[in-house]
């Protein structure tokens, strides 16, 4: 392992040449927290390179099947390592760009076009890398005020760019005044903006436009994103929470919500999980494999047997795919598998969370039950087995057992899928009922 090479590497040359050829003039191996790869120190623009497999790329990082539980805790490590940099280097007045390994190899003119967006002028003729700045809201408003007041003059110019010019003070101090919203002692990066703005509203909806504010960044979305996949909160798309109402797993009127559209965003749950990088890493390893969408949802559910997932972990092992939510009802309904939610008998889940409870598998006429007649079931026997009353309550490790619907008339002797015709039974008892029955 000492010998990896962390220095030098082909894609981190691809990137210096490119920059080099565009008259981008950067520092090496200068001494800052995290020992960026590139370093403009006048712009103090900080550039990481990270490779896939080290910093656990959501697409392309992949764990060895080899002393798995020992990569993974690793490359978690280094996940979490480059979020604290990020946030050292933003508190020191660093602005931080980071690219992925493939980010370089597919769109290297893009990446090059990002550094000179960072180190375009912000503020008169010194050259400094744009970021919201913290200041008091009153004043940052004023000088909003004088700024527009000014432009009246250039309105009644035919210089164009010289308008344009007069208003990209006007979009700079905008940013600088959401991002002032928070006083920076509560939260001195975007990120940690965001994530306080998310959990002082828990499950109301938000749309992306009053995060892009409260951020004060142009790349709020990533931030979003990191925070899901690297910091493990259960931040929901509109996409993700509409395929999970379209499948009766996402209930709009308990969350007082009426509609919602593809930028809105929903934080479910205040408590941050933070084994969710672990599951990410092994997410990304199963998404990139050639079987069916309901295969691969299984396998993660699988790894992660006794585990909460969320609807966007399942949706991105489903490569993004709308069918995911239908396939892990089917899953449920036609196959037996014990996947529950806070509608389908655990009640205690958070909502827009699945569990696998354990790998058994309901006995075949018991599968084809529909999920409203078992919902139905569950709450007239309020989530309880009819013949001993152990319920989701007394759950521990060393008696994993769950619940279970059971035909009163046998279904092969003409019973019904009917709510009459159906108790809720534990598994312990549902095994013991059919073994008499034999």
């Amino acid at each position: 392992m000492s010998s990896v090479k962390n220095r030098n590497t082909d894609i981190e040359l691809t990137l210096r040449k490119a920059l080099w050829k565009a008259g981008l003039r950067y520092r090496l191996n200068a001494i800052i927290t995290g020992k960026p790869d590139l370093v403009f120190i006048k712009n103090r623009l900080a550039v990481f390179v990270d490779g896939c497999y080290w910093h656990g790329c959501p697409e392309h990082g992949l764990i060895p099947k080899t002393n798995e539980l020992f990569w993974l805790q690793k490359i978690s490590r280094n996940v979490a390592r480059d979020a604290t940099v990020n946030d050292s280097l933003v508190a020191a007045g660093w602005y931080v760009l980071r690219f992925w390994q493939h980010e370089i190899k597919q769109d290297l003119r893009g990446c090059v076009h990002r550094v000179e967006q960072a180190l375009i002028p912000a503020y008169g003729k010194d050259k400094m890398a744009r970021r919201s700045r913290q200041e008091d809201p009153e004043s940052l408003r004023k000088k909003l005020l004088d700024l527009i007041k000014n432009f009246e003059s250039e309105l009644k110019s035919n210089d164009l760019r010289g308008k344009v010019i007069a208003l990209a003070p006007v979009h700079h101090i905008l940013r600088d005044l959401g991002s002032s919203l928070i006083p920076k002692g509560e939260a001195a990066t975007a990120r940690d903006r965001i994530i306080l703005y998310l959990a002082k509203y828990p499950r109301q909806v938000i749309n992306g436009n009053e995060l892009m504010v409260i951020s004060g960044i142009g790349e709020w979305a990533r931030r979003v994103r990191e925070l899901r996949v690297e910091f493990g909160w259960s931040i929901a798309t509109g996409v993700t929470a509409k395929e999970m109402l379209e499948e009766g797993e996402l209930n709009l009127l308990e969350l007082g919500i009426e509609k919602l559209s593809p930028d809105d965003y929903i934080l479910l749950d205040e408590q941050q999980d933070r084994d969710a990088a672990f599951r990410w890493n092994k997410a990304n390893a199963i998404r990139k494999k050639k079987s069916a969408v309901k295969d691969k949802i299984l396998e993660f559910m699988l790894v992660n047997v006794g585990k909460p997932v969320t609807g966007e972990e399942l949706r991105y092992v489903a490569g993004d795919k709308t069918e995911w939510a239908r396939r892990v009802r089917e899953l449920r309904t036609e196959e037996g598998w014990a996947v529950t939610t806070k509608n389908m008998g655990r009640p205690d889940l958070p909502i827009g969370v699945y569990l696998l409870e354990d790998t058994h598998q309901a006995p075949p006429h018991d599968r084809k039950i529909p999920d409203d007649v078992r919902r139905a079931v569950l709450v007239r026997d309020e989530y309880s087995c009819q013949h001993c009353m152990w319920n989701y309550t007394q759950w521990n490790k060393a008696d994993p057992r769950h619940l279970e619907l059971h035909h009163i008339l046998h279904h092969a002797k003409g019973g019904e899928n009917s709510k009459s015709n159906l108790i809720t039974l534990c598994t312990v008892c549902h095994d013991k009922v059919h073994r008499e029955e034999k």
